[in-house]
Parts: C-alpha cells; structure tokens; sequence
C-alpha cells in the first residue's frame, strides 16, 4: 500500500480494504519464509550446530600430538 495516506484507505469500500489487507500480510508471511530459509542455508553454510561427536582436551592434544588432526 506505498503511496496511501489514512484518508485514501478510509475512502475504500471495504472489500477493497479486505483485498489489500490479505496482499499485506501474504506479502509479509512471503518474507518471514524466505527469512527462515535463508536463517536455515546460513546454518548450513557456517556449519555451526552441526557436530557429530566430542572429544575431551585431553584428546585433542593427543590428535594435535600424533598428527591426526594438522596444525595451520
């Protein structure tokens, strides 16, 4: 509804107004979507949240030591 000021609004029939109001908040819930998508492909991408087993520090030094897991 860019462009309409109160007064334009207010001189529309009602079923006009329902239309616009339904547009609005398609419109809306469209972009909540497309926000949880990207929200959900940046977990992806950053790998955050998806490990899949722990190792203790005593562990990783061990890893660290034997070369298992390389330094730089």
């Amino acid at each position: 509804m860019k462009g309409m000021n109160y007064s334009d609004v207010l001189a529309m029939p009602t079923y006009e107004r329902r239309f616009f109001l339904g547009q609005l908040v398609k419109d809306i819930n469209k972009k909540e979507e497309h926000f949880e998508k990207m929200k959900e492909e940046s977990k992806v991408k950053n790998g955050k949240g998806n490990r899949t087993t722990k190792i203790s520090g005593q562990q990783l030094k061990n890893k660290l030591k034997t070369g298992e897991i390389p330094i730089g």
